[in-house]
């Protein structure tokens, strides 16, 4: 029974993973045809809380962390809410601090980004 159930949760996490990366090739597909970065921005003209992650995460890939944090500093704690949402942390008290704190972060950072833009 508890190896059902095991084979029940890694099944719903590979689904998820699958489901993610169609979304991403969809919205990649999308934003190259409306030839934007953000479809945020594209609709709404506003920054998004998440601007600059993809720049940052490239920059990473670079091995570039000084222009990553200059593009979005939030993309270092972008591992830890992967791992958060992907394993099951959700019973443990200080896990849902932390990701209550990377929540607060990212607000603060979108409210500073338009801030920047508009004044």
């Amino acid at each position: 029974m508890q190896n059902k159930v095991l084979k029940s949760k890694l099944l719903k996490k590979c689904l998820l993973l699958f489901f993610l990366l169609i979304y991403f090739v969809i919205v990649y597909i999308v934003l190259d045809y409306l030839n934007t970065t953000c479809l945020y921005l594209y609709f709404f003209g506003i920054p998004c809380p998440g601007c600059g992650m993809t720049r940052a995460f490239l920059s990473l890939i670079r091995l570039d962390f000084v222009g990553a944090a200059r593009y979005n500093f939030l993309v270092y704690f972008m591992p830890y809410v992967f791992v958060y949402l992907f394993f099951d942390f959700k019973k443990a008290r200080i896990h849902n601090l932390i990701l209550l704190g990377i929540g607060i972060l990212f607000f603060v950072n979108w409210i500073n980004k338009l801030c920047v833009t508009f004044w």
